[in-house]
């Protein structure tokens, strides 16, 4: 019975902070980045985001030249140079029925482009 205890005032207890740690989250860390700017980091747009995607070339040789790109939220560094941003991507969109993939896609940018860093 003590070990029942245990695990339900444990179990709470997570519960408790859990929650403290979600609701105190925008005063201890609030967001303010502008649009073009993620946290003193420049990002691409989306017509830009869009055309390096469709320069970029996989690993099997494949061009993604019908590409196209949603930019969602960017964030500095992470895995690569540059910043990462959420995307949802279509690879083919001349297929109708090519189903969108939400995904992180690193950029960078290079002599004043902005390429594919880390797919």
């Amino acid at each position: 019975m003590k070990g029942s205890a245990i695990g339900i005032v444990g179990a709470a207890c997570l519960l408790v902070g859990f929650g403290a740690g979600f609701a105190l989250r925008p005063v201890i860390s609030p967001v303010t980045a502008s649009p073009a700017v993620a946290a003193g980091v420049a990002q691409p747009t989306e017509e830009e985001a869009t055309a390096a995607v469709r320069r970029h070339r996989l690993f099997t040789g494949t061009s993604l030249s019908n590409a196209t790109l949603k930019l969602g939220d960017c964030s500095p560094g992470g895995v690569g140079p540059g910043v990462t941003c959420m995307t949802q991507l279509v690879m083919d969109s001349t297929k109708p029925n090519a189903a969108p993939q939400n995904r992180p896609i690193g950029f960078a940018r290079v002599n004043g482009q902005w390429e594919v860093a880390v797919w």
